[in-house]
């Protein structure tokens, strides 16, 4: 696949963040296959990932944002002085950029101020003889990296995962038409960007994906403890659904079902979700955990019966991609409910790996859980189906494998 290990530089918004954890991942993925990382974040994270591996990924991290503007231009004027053309493309390319968004919007005001960041990163990669950059999330990181691209002459690649194409599509078409290719995780996120005129032929799929073994232990039964135990996990936001899932257990609550459900994460809408608990008299039923950290959350889902993910587009047009966190328990042979949202039918193929619903249907995610505990057998078959969807389409080192090929087709 390569001859030789090459020098790869990853650029995204936080590194390494408790929220982006795939990042992470695939960086020491890529690490462990012998290749050569150099890592640069836009900010320095809020919500660090925890242990000495992220300690150290922290510690060799480049932050951007965190070099003064006269670094910038120090480093933009020795490119016009030694990198004549490079320079004239890539101004070239924020002029063109700069009239289409709209000479004095803000959005243009602040692609200047990206291009003059990625100004530093252009002379810092060529410093470190990078061969090729890719950047997670196709905002911001790929405004800031397809500019150091040209003024460095290093190849690119990006890869758009949810929000960051949903919400903030700007100069979508152009940043695919600069990239060597651009990754997407699903076939959803291809059809949204050719939606936005992206040429498609220079898009490919590869999977945030998850350390798997292909071993999968089938039980007798379906383990349950006495009430079974449903899971959640995620940020306390309105994709997350949690009020669909608050619903639903309001519809269990009046069924045989002897159940309770455990909602891991934090975030804005804590107090609301607990006020809407107490309405419901749903309290003695479902629990806040709080925040934890990633080995823990990993541990504590080991522990559910069934884990459920009801997400739904919210009032911004955000809404998740494919959630990592569902990938996570289909790997441990956990019984997976969510709903018919962006990619999350890729990953969770409904009475196949599992069960899927409308979003913000409460009814459906009710009668879905129901129907995951009516006929054990069955669920216990779709975990296993699950597995094998996991091992084949969605592991780190194969979509890890995946990415590496496409770098090394770069000139």
């Amino acid at each position: 696949m390569k001859n030789m290990n090459k020098r790869i530089a990853y650029l995204a918004p936080e590194l390494p963040s408790l929220s982006a954890t795939f990042v992470t991942n695939e960086i020491w993925a890529l690490e462990d296959m012998g290749e050569e990382i150099h890592p640069y974040s836009i900010h320095r994270p809020q919500h660090k990932a925890h242990g000495q591996k992220a300690a150290d990924l922290a510690a060799r991290t480049s932050i951007l944002y965190e070099h003064d503007m006269k670094s910038n231009l120090r480093a933009l004027k020795w490119t016009a002085r030694h990198h004549k053309r490079s320079f004239a493309k890539a101004t070239l390319q924020l002029t063109f950029d700069v009239i289409k968004i709209g000479l004095f919007r803000t959005k243009a005001i602040k692609l200047v101020y990206q291009f003059l960041h990625g100004a530093w990163l252009a002379k810092d990669m060529r410093r470190k003889n990078i061969e090729h950059l890719h950047i997670h999330f196709a905002h911001v990181p790929t405004q800031i990296g397809m500019y150091a691209s040209s003024l460095s002459g290093i190849p690119f690649t990006f890869m758009a995962h949810a929000n960051d194409i949903f919400e903030r599509p700007l100069l979508i078409k152009e940043k695919i038409k600069r990239s060597h290719k651009t990754i997407s995780i699903s076939n959803f996120n291809v059809n949204v960007m050719a939606n936005y005129g992206g040429n498609t032929s220079k898009i490919e799929i590869v999977r945030c994906g998850v350390e798997s073994n292909s071993s999968f232990e089938r039980p007798e039964t379906l383990p349950m403890s006495k009430p079974v135990v449903i899971g959640t996990l995620g940020r306390l936001v309105e994709k997350k659904g949690i009020d669909t899932l608050i619903d639903a257990a309001a519809i269990l609550a009046e069924s045989k079902l002897d159940f309770k459900i455990e909602v891991a994460g934090d975030g804005p809408l804590l107090d609301a979700l607990n006020a809407q608990v107490i309405a419901a008299d749903l309290s003695d039923v479902i629990t806040f955990l709080g925040s934890m950290p990633h080995t823990a959350a990993l541990d504590w889902m080991k522990t559910l019966d069934a884990f459920v993910l009801a997400g739904k587009k919210d009032s911004n047009g955000d809404m998740d991609g494919i959630p990592v966190v569902l990938m996570e328990a289909m790997n441990f042979g956990i019984p997976v409910i969510s709903t018919q949202l962006s990619g999350i039918p890729e990953l969770v193929i409904h009475k196949q790996t599992g069960r899927l619903c409308p979003p913000e249907d409460a009814d459906s995610l009710a009668a879905a859980i129901q129907d995951l505990f009516r006929v054990p057998e069955e669920t216990i078959w779709y975990a296993e189906v699950a597995k094998e969807r996991i091992v084949h389409e969605f592991d780190q080192e194969l979509n890890a494998k995946r990415l590496l090929h496409i770098f090394n087709q770069a000139a």
